[in-house]
């Protein structure tokens, strides 16, 4: 029995042995074959199936007609002062400030020009309307023309209308007008002299 054992144990030991040596030939002979160095090499790039390309766009153009500018019409300014030329006109169009009643009367603002901003009122002084004339029921308007200079001051005051019969009235509308203070009248945001038309309207309480 012992030396069954031994006999197998020895014989086991040697095909071990024997099954080592052919692996490593094995081995051996798979790098012989194989080449010793392998070399890489870089893909190239897939090109797509496709064209891409950038247009540009024209440019569009837009043109605006534009039709003739009609002519402002003007009205003739009625004057009773000698000094304004009997040709004298103001444009039509009109833009009213209405200051309220009071104790002198509605003091009413008229000024035009279609192609311009006109003068707008910073201070409007009304006119003293002394007691004994509103006793006497002395009432009606008072129109001026009045010269708004490119500093907003009034350079000239004209008495184009009275409806009250009365010299005081009008001398009260002229120096009233004189202290009155304005925003000059403006042409692309150039500030221009014009006339503007300033009414009172005297009435008693």
């Amino acid at each position: 029995m012992d030396k069954e054992f031994q006999q197998i144990k020895l014989s086991y030991r040697k095909t071990i042995e024997k099954s080592l040596v052919i692996s490593l030939a094995f081995l051996l002979l798979l790098l012989h074959i194989l080449p010793k160095t392998v070399e890489l090499r870089k893909s190239e790039p897939v090109v797509a199936p496709f064209k891409f390309e950038l247009e540009q766009m024209p440019l569009t153009q837009q043109y605006v007609r534009r039709g003739v500018r009609p002519q402002k019409p003007v009205i003739p300014v009625p004057s009773e002062d000698p000094d304004v030329p009997l040709d004298a006109t103001i444009d039509e169009t009109n833009f009213d400030w209405d200051f309220g009643d009071s104790q002198f009367g509605n003091a009413g603002l008229t000024a035009g020009a279609q192609d311009t901003i006109p003068p707008r009122p910073i201070v409007q002084v009304l006119p003293d309307y002394p007691r004994a004339l509103q006793k006497q029921n002395v009432r009606g308007m008072v129109k001026l023309m009045l010269w708004i200079n490119v500093h907003g001051r009034v350079e000239e005051a004209v008495v184009v209308e009275n409806k009250t019969g009365s010299e005081p009235c009008a001398q009260a509308a002229l120096k009233a007008a004189r202290d009155n203070t304005y925003l000059p009248a403006k042409i692309d945001n150039k500030a221009i002299a014009t006339w503007v038309v300033c009414t009172y309207t005297f009435k008693p309480e």
